[in-house]
């Protein structure tokens, strides 16, 4: 896995690359806690690099929305790949968080709310 984190307009933007699954779910978990969490409200999760999620990603990807919303932030989804984008909707995540084609309409629906 690699992380990239990013900013425009004060809203992080976290580029995530590589497989999520049970074994590299923690560094996501832990490089989003000390990274973006304690810097930004709000954070796009760029996922354009991402190729694969197992249920435990999918887990971990709620977990993050949890913890920004509880904050009064909030996680927003771009660039999600066919793959990813299926497990998503399969596991009904799609209908909790919001997912936007590109990175900067993430950004753009941060700036609406």
């Amino acid at each position: 896995m690699e992380f990239k984190l990013t900013e425009v307009d004060g809203i992080g933007i976290l580029r995530v690359e590589g497989e999520l699954d049970a074994l590299t779910s923690p560094e996501l978990t832990r490089f989003f806690r000390t990274q973006a969490a304690d810097s930004y409200l709000h954070v796009v999760l760029n996922l354009e690099g991402l190729s694969y999620s197992s249920s435990a990603g999918i887990r971990i990807f709620l977990g993050l929305a949890r913890e920004a919303r509880a904050r009064g932030g909030d996680v927003r989804f771009a660039a999600v790949q066919p793959r990813v984008d299926k497990i998503f909707r399969l596991s009904k995540f799609d209908k909790i968080v919001q997912i936007y084609s590109r990175v900067d309409e993430a950004v753009q629906s941060f700036r609406k709310d």
